[in-house]
């Protein structure tokens, strides 16, 4: 605060007498050095303090966990049994050697999905003719972690349903859609067209997910939703449930329920692009395609037996 001005006024005859003088010299004395001490200690003479950094937004934190499930194994000696469940709630039972400790890589579901139909019973969701949108379902290795990137949400679509920035670096890719069912994620990634607001929320409030006893999710879908079928083909690839083992290191198998593969056309899985497929196989209805070092590649499509429960 800043101090106004001070005037003393003296109440008495015109004429001070000389002991009032002196008292006022004094006073004014006083007064002159209390402000010189004022002015030496006002002083600065440290560095002066580094200027506070800008407020950032906050953004909410993200646990960074595998979106994964391990099953736990069964058996003794040299063979080790699993028993797992594909996302459209398909049962099978997996017999290899133990060498591979298939156990140990994790289980992500994946799936894919086509809309079509009316929304709000006026205008088609697709815009796209007869085919519909389809987007593929994925968990990511590292969920809501990998799928943010550092970079904040764009919106919430439902209470359960996020819509993020897509990747860095794809120019074709869209938004992603990331649906939380308990601690599963699972992305839906858009293309660069991207859906309307209709069509995200159709996706949203359509799919459904519910864990297993064991903690495998399995995915449903109701309204303009239809999620592909076992052995389902588009475009020469594999998009219907699917299973897939690893991923968190080069080691990966993917298992896929395919009714008489062995009659069907030759045809590829959709993968992770981290992971090359280093060979596939196709016995008793269930497509196997391994990626990772030579002897893993070999053994898991050589040894592996899958059958249905």
């Amino acid at each position: 605060m800043t101090a106004g001005r001070v005037d003393i006024i003296e109440q008495g005859p015109r004429r001070p007498r000389r002991a009032g003088i002196a008292v006022l010299v004094a006073l004014a004395a006083v007064s002159l050095i209390g402000s010189l001490i004022g002015i030496l200690t006002s002083r600065d003479t440290s560095r002066p303090a580094p200027e506070p950094p800008e407020p950032k937004p906050v953004r909410e934190a993200v646990t960074v966990n595998p979106n994964a499930v391990y099953p736990e194994a069964s058996g003794t000696g040299g063979t080790r049994t699993l028993r797992v469940t594909f996302p459209d709630g398909s049962r099978a039972e997996v017999t290899y050697p133990a060498g591979l400790n298939l156990a140990s890589l994790g289980a992500r579901p994946y799936t894919s999905g086509t809309l079509t139909g009316e929304a709000e019973g006026h205008r088609s969701l697709t815009g796209a003719g007869k085919g519909g949108e389809f987007r593929s379902l994925t968990a990511p290795l590292y969920g809501e972690a990998e799928t943010a990137a550092g970079r904040p949400m764009i919106r919430r679509l439902t209470g359960d349903v996020t819509l993020w920035p897509g990747p860095l670096g794809v120019d074709t890719a869209g938004p992603v859609l990331l649906f939380a069912f308990g601690d599963w994620r699972i992305a839906l990634q858009d293309e660069r067209a991207g859906m309307t607001f209709e069509q995200r929320r159709a996706w949203a409030q359509n799919l459904r997910g519910t864990l297993t006893p064991d903690g495998f999710l399995t995915l449903s879908a109701g309204g303009p939703l239809r999620l592909s079928r076992p052995g389902e083909i588009r475009d020469g690839v594999l998009v219907g449930p699917q299973l897939w083992l690893g991923g968190l290191s080069r080691r990966m198998l993917v298992l896929a329920p395919v009714p008489d593969c062995e009659r069907q056309g030759p045809a590829s899985v959709a993968l992770d692009p981290r992971h090359t497929i280093s060979g596939s196989a196709c016995r008793a209805g269930f497509y196997l395609a391994a990626s990772g070092d030579e002897s893993f590649v070999r053994s898991a499509l050589r040894d592996v037996r899958v059958r249905a429960l």
